[in-house]
This record gives C-alpha cells, structure tokens and sequence, in this order.
C-alpha cells in the first residue's frame, strides 16, 4: 500500500490473543518466543495476518492452532487494539487483541515460527513482552478476564 503525500494510512491486517489459564492471581498467561526475521528471540502473544476472505475472529482462532495446536473453547474480543506504526510501508497498524480462557493450561505445541514458549504471571509476561500494545493491554485483560467473569457481551458468536 502506497501512501499519499501528506498522509500515515491506518491498516487492520493481523489479529493477536492471549491465551489465559486459570483465575485470579493464579492466572497465567501464554507467550511465545518468535523465530523468524528481525523478530527472532523476541516474545509476543499468539499473533498473525488475516488471510483473504477471513474474519478477524476467524483468523485469531486459526492463528492460536497453527501456532499452539490449541483449540479454542471460547473467544472473546477484550477491547484492546495494538496499535503500532510500521516504517517500512509508512502505515498505522491497529491490531484487535482477542482472549481465550481455559481453566488449566492447555498443552501446547508449537509451530516452527516459533523457537519457545512460556506460561507467565501478568507481571512477568508485561516485563518480557516486547511489544508495547500487548504491554499495556495486559491489565485491561487481568481485569476483565482473570480477576472477574469474562463479560458475556465480549463473547464471539460464530
């Protein structure tokens, strides 16, 4: 996407979630240490590009399988966006960051774009992650997803 004289386009490509564990401050939370490009060591949330023709919800739903084998049992949306700008195409990024609650860790098994993974306190995966959006949305999340009930209109119904 080129972008006009005087212009940052706003691009919504890509999804992300946090795949959450258990309640309260038993909680943990799901990162996985990237292997590919300029993002190789780093450690994120199960993230990735809608693919054509795919809803958002779709798409975060297949990412957490390619990525983790996991299958969600339910998805909500949690308010939170990753907005970030991208130098190379000159845009904005706005990614919606989605979040799957399972009682107990689901067993994990990870794709080859990714070199590890770790279950970690909010407080730890806010001081490992490396992207700043999930940062910060991580509080929001513990809140509404592991210190409460999950709200029931955050529920995806498809």
């Amino acid at each position: 996407m080129k972008s006009s004289p005087g212009q940052i386009p706003i691009r919504s490509r890509g999804v992300a979630a946090v795949i959450l564990a258990g309640r309260g401050e038993g909680a943990r939370v799901l990162v996985l240490q990237r292997n590919k490009n300029t993002s190789r060591g780093l450690w994120s949330l199960v993230m990735g590009r809608l693919e054509k023709g795919e809803s958002a919800a779709e798409a975060v739903r297949r990412e957490i399988v390619e990525e983790t084998g996991i299958q969600v049992e339910a998805l909500y949306t949690t308010g939170c966006v990753d907005a970030f700008f991208n130098a190379g195409a000159n845009s904005i990024e706005m990614m919606p960051i989605f979040a799957a609650p399972f009682a107990r860790e689901p067993e994990v098994t990870l794709d080859h774009e990714h070199l590890a993974y770790r279950w970690l306190s909010f407080a730890d995966a806010i001081d490992l992650l490396a992207y700043p959006g999930q940062r910060q949305a991580l509080p929001d999340i513990k809140r509404d997803f592991a210190d409460r009930d999950p709200p029931a209109f955050r529920l995806i119904r498809e």
